[in-house]
């Protein structure tokens, strides 16, 4: 990381929450970017079925993370559309989906380009989630 203006250098990361809308059909509304660090869930657009997508696996690094803020309803997260990359070992690119709680902070860390991604969750006063297996 190189330091400009006492200001540090993040090749483009986004600091700030990031605003999506799960919806569902996939678009750039519902679509976390690359370089997305924390994504806030708006309201959904239809109905709890509604959807947010993960960044391709290999637009990130291994090890990347990303935090999602809920929204207040329940929605669902996917990878790429035809992708078959996975979340918790559940290839989710429309076959299945993990459920996102509403008002849950999520984690979501990439393991690699094999193995997927990592999603782990906890409530709004801090107690873990059970193990998160989509469906």
């Amino acid at each position: 990381m190189a330091l400009t203006n006492n200001s540090p250098d993040l090749e483009g990361f986004h600091l700030a929450s990031l605003p999506l809308t799960p919806d569902s059909v996939g678009s750039s509304l519902n679509s976390i970017p690359p370089k997305t660090l924390v994504a806030r869930l708006g309201a959904n657009v239809t109905g709890v079925n509604d959807f947010t997508v993960l960044p391709s696996l290999a637009n990130v690094p291994d090890g990347h993370r990303i935090t999602i803020i809920a929204g207040v309803a329940n929605s669902e997260l996917r990878t790429p559309a035809l992708s078959a990359e996975e979340i918790n070992s559940e290839d989710c690119d429309g076959t299945k989906e993990a459920l996102l709680t509403a008002t849950n902070i999520y984690f979501v860390t990439k393991i690699d380009n094999t193995i997927g991604w990592m999603l782990e969750g906890r409530t709004a006063i801090g107690a873990y989630q059970t193990a998160i297996i989509p469906d």
